[in-house]
């Protein structure tokens, strides 16, 4: 297990701090841009690149955007509970720990699938685990599109 730590490329280790403090942050009542949500869904593309790097890309892009698409829909309907109001171009959020969920969510499984393909190549390449690992991704991703698209729409 120490292995598995002290194993990670440096900037791993400030990514997740970075990642920590913006998950905190969203724990509290915030106003942002409304234009901001546009960016919101590449925002959580930026762990695609864990899907192009997959063998069997038909297998793990279905999964992908199945999830995708899944769940950015009940995230729409998610976010309605957090958006307090809408002033303009100013959007205030309520506090809550989901984002922080899914940043964390997003940070675990880029790490185990880096791991997994250096530690078990033929776990990596299984339908399963690229099912699984795509799947997990994709549903992250999709959270940040359901978010905007319901701030867009308030």
């Amino acid at each position: 297990m120490l292995r598995f730590v002290t194993g990670a490329p440096l900037w791993v280790w400030p990514l997740l701090a970075l990642l920590v403090y913006w998950g905190i942050k969203s724990s509290k009542q915030r106003t942002i841009s409304a234009n901001s949500a546009y960016l919101l869904p590449f925002f959580g593309l930026i762990t695609i690149n864990g899907i192009i790097a997959l063998p069997n890309p038909s297998l793990s892009w279905s999964a992908f955007f199945i999830l995708y698409a899944l769940i950015a829909g009940a995230t729409f309907q998610l976010q309605k509970r957090w958006i307090i109001a809408r002033d303009g171009d100013q959007v205030t959020l309520a506090g809550e720990w989901f984002t922080f969920s899914v940043l964390m969510t997003q940070f675990v499984i880029n790490y185990i699938g880096s791991a997994t393909q250096i530690a078990n190549p033929n776990l990596y390449a299984s339908p399963i685990f690229l099912t699984l690992f795509a799947s997990v991704i994709g549903a992250t991703s999709g959270t940040f599109l359901g978010r905007a698209l319901c701030i867009i729409r308030s």
